[in-house]
């Protein structure tokens, strides 16, 4: 048995979480840009270890009415909320999209919690790299929730999106967002009014994604957005 001491790098402990998840019967995916990695509802079907690329990991307590957050994973990174759910065992929804072509690892649930009972090593490696990860995700959850309405809303049409397309009511965006309807629902036609997205019954077309991100990384305010082409 390896056992890791606390002066061990971040290249020592990515290549022990790597092979022991390897050796556990970890089985190798991968996924173009844009693509969604996984979606789970419940608990997780599997812990995930990116090899790499990275993945953007949109995530919430199952059945609470609390808006989506994000964590990133990339190289040597596991997805933080998936592994939190399987070793808590409380279940959530989870979407990951491929930020850049992917590969990563999936482990079955049971074979990680015999992983983090059993292997000391790989106990201390997963930990330590939540350890000095969580800093820079709260600071990003911080930094979301400080954000004006019209980013917050660019940011969440372009993280629930499939092929330029979103399947949701502006209610359901709203009760993400913690806002109410009626504000939703005048962003979004100002933002109809730009030629950005197109609005059906149950469904928002993303016409001018660019400028969505735009908005979306607050590069410029909404009321000079249209001055810029997309």
């Amino acid at each position: 048995m390896h056992i890791l001491t606390t002066e061990s790098g971040p290249s020592d402990r990515q290549a022990v979480m790597l092979q022991a998840i390897i050796d556990a019967g970890g089985v190798v995916r991968s996924a173009p840009e844009g693509a969604v990695a996984f979606r789970w509802q419940g608990l997780p079907c599997a812990f995930i270890l990116v090899k790499t690329g990275k993945l953007s990991v949109q995530f919430r307590t199952k059945n609470r009415q609390v808006p989506w957050a994000e964590c990133r994973a990339a190289g040597g990174q596991d997805c933080m909320p998936v592994t939190a759910s399987i070793l808590s065992a409380r279940p959530i929804s989870v979407r990951a999209v491929c930020m850049a072509p992917s590969t990563w690892f999936e482990l079955s649930p049971i074979a990680l919690v015999l992983l983090v009972h059993e292997r000391p090593d790989f106990r201390h490696a997963l930990f330590a790299g939540h350890a000095k990860r969580l800093p820079t995700f709260f600071a990003r959850v911080s930094t979301k929730n400080a954000l004006g309405l019209d980013q917050r809303i660019a940011d969440w049409l372009l993280s629930h999106a499939r092929a330029n397309e979103v399947r949701a009511t502006h209610s359901d965006i709203a009760s993400d967002l913690l806002t109410a309807r009626e504000v939703v629902s005048r962003k979004l036609k100002d933002f109809a009014s730009k030629g950005w997205i197109a609005q059906q019954r149950g469904c928002i077309q993303i016409e001018a994604p660019a400028a969505l991100s735009r908005v979306s990384r607050g590069v410029f305010p909404m009321h000079r957005a249209a001055l810029i082409s997309n």
